[in-house]
């Protein structure tokens, strides 16, 4: 019995149906209503973050939302987010290690893709890129960003692909192929891509909680999604969060892991076990396909 697959993909399916029907659960607040301050039990007042209360089951944030339907609600946003740029990176990566297979230019290309983006963690990268005014005060920030983070680690999943394909080449039954005559597209759709198939289904889901965990890191160094831009009494504009993904909560993370610990410990909580399904699912899957070939 597969544990590692069926628990991973049981934890996926409850994040999914959660994504979907988080805005009719009846303890899910869909207007995200804020709550400036409230009355304290022994009397006088208090300013959010609310702590864990029969009103916030586990805590508000910054701006009195509750904390709980702030969660809920963002399970979709967060999962499709994750699965947009994870799709996004393979519609460019797949194309890029085939071509770098058949053309030296495309090769070079893969290579100097990878060293470029590879020789730091991608965070570095994605922090200078999001940085520049034409990102931030872009009206298509959102697409911009998907697109930066896909883009960031395409040459590392092509080059994955890319050394499949020339593993696959040194197969006696690829060699068959090339002596009956095959075209390079017969050649790809018959003996190469079902080899690589497996490979690509166990990356694309070990990939999506990779990706997750990169957006986490978005949040420590306040960089969101999609925000809107506030006047100050100064004269200036603070860009305001409008997102409801979940590594918004670990915007001053520093201040508030001592004094509101729940606002990070959820965000934590959320995006572990969703990289911990995701995972499970990858090595599952792998367990799963290494046994059906051997098998085979």
């Amino acid at each position: 019995m597969n544990k590692s697959l069926l628990f991973g993909l049981l934890i996926l399916s409850f994040l999914v149906v959660i994504a979907f029907i988080a805005p009719y659960l009846p303890f899910v607040d869909t207007s995200l209503k804020e709550t400036v301050m409230k009355q304290k039990e022994g009397g006088g007042f208090e300013l959010p973050p609310f702590a864990p209360t029969a009103d916030f089951p586990i805590g508000s944030d910054d701006k009195g939302v509750d904390l709980l339907s702030r969660v809920l609600l963002g399970t979709k946003e967060t999962l499709l987010t994750i699965l947009a740029i994870v799709l996004i990176r393979y519609i460019i990566a797949i194309p890029l290690a085939m071509a770098s297979f058949y053309s030296l230019f495309f090769r070079r290309v893969l290579i100097l893709w990878n060293r470029l983006f590879s020789f730091m963690p991608p965070i570095f990268f994605v922090i200078l890129i999001l940085g520049t005014p034409f990102v931030v005060f872009s009206d298509n920030r959102y697409l911009w960003i998907l697109l930066i983070l896909a883009v960031i680690e395409v040459g590392r999943v092509a080059d994955i692909f890319y050394q499949g394909m020339v593993d696959i080449s040194k197969k006696p039954f690829v060699e068959a192929g090339i002596v009956s005559g095959s075209t390079p597209l017969t050649m790809l759709k018959n003996y190469y891509w079902p080899p690589l198939r497996p490979s690509f289904i166990v990356q694309f889901f070990s990939d999506l909680g990779r990706t997750l965990f990169l957006i986490g890191q978005l949040g420590i160094v306040g960089i969101f999604l999609s925000v809107e831009f506030v006047s100050q009494l100064d004269g200036g504009y603070q860009a305001m969060n409008k997102s409801n993904v979940w590594p918004t909560y670990f915007v001053n993370i520093t201040n508030h892991i001592w004094s509101h610990p729940w606002l990070p410990i959820t965000g934590t909580v959320a995006i572990g076990i969703t990289i911990f399904a995701f995972s499970m699912t990858s090595s599952g899957l792998q367990k799963y396909f290494d046994k059906k070939y051997k098998r085979g």
